[in-house]
């Protein structure tokens, strides 16, 4: 990996103009995902049973957290200034990567597929990047493994897979138990219907269905462990 340097420091209150309390709270959740979110704003809303609504009514009427949740937003958006491509995709101007490094190219998609960016324009930024399997410092998670977490269009993912994204990389987790994770996760809070999509896409490009984890868990397992009959039937 590659470290990469993001400025943390806040540019005042210019951000929140014309920016509503949900817009915010929908904006940090997306980035950070709950669990990172009351991490870095430990505040009874984010902790416990965590939801926007409940968010909002929280946050209303709590003056404190309200301004701690506007800080961390001003503290993002003053990161996100920083990385011309993703400036220009919250302004919905022309991508121009030429003279910009591996990091902030990636940063970029990371990005974009956190904040729910359509298609095109994820595979205008992936078309900029000389390596798919590159993983700076400042992201969470490789690449192929953040398609994986967001639910990334299989479009995107075939053109990563074609790209050259290892189906076998553990930096972070193995891709095909990721997989069968994440669509067990939205099964188990019904979040949407489970796809086999993604499984189907790995498995075509060489993800060995006995690979296990540290712990020696097989997708197989993960399946069992969520009930997923469809998954079971392909990995078996």
């Amino acid at each position: 990996m590659s470290a990469a340097v993001w400025d943390d420091r806040p540019t005042g209150q210019d951000a929140l103009h014309g920016v509503s309390l949900k817009d915010i709270v929908t904006h940090l959740q997306a980035e950070y995902g709950w669990e990172e979110l009351a991490r870095r704003v430990p505040v009874k809303c984010f902790q416990s049973n965590p939801s926007v609504s409940s968010s909002l009514k929280f946050l209303r009427r709590t003056d404190w957290a309200r301004e701690r949740v506007e800080e961390e937003y001003v503290r993002l958006s003053h990161r996100e200034r920083q990385n011309p491509l993703i400036a220009a995709l919250k302004a919905g101007a022309s991508l121009d990567a030429d003279s910009l490094s591996q990091t902030k190219r990636h940063q970029a998609l990371a990005w974009a597929l956190r904040h729910g960016v359509e298609a095109d324009r994820l595979l205008e930024l992936l078309a900029q990047l000389e390596d798919v399997n590159f993983w700076p410092d400042s992201e969470a998670l490789p690449l192929l493994n953040q398609a994986i977490e967001q639910g990334a269009d299989p479009a995107f993912v075939r053109e990563l897979l074609r790209r050259g994204a290892d189906v076998s990389d553990s930096r972070y987790w193995l891709p095909l138990l990721h997989t069968v994770d994440a669509e067990g996760q939205a099964y188990r809070t019904q979040t949407r219907a489970p796809s086999t999509a993604m499984l189907d896409l790995l498995l075509s490009h060489g993800a060995d269905p006995q690979a296990s984890d540290s712990r020696g868990h097989t997708a197989l397992d993960i399946a069992y462990a969520y009930g997923l009959k469809a998954f079971v039937n392909k990995l078996s």
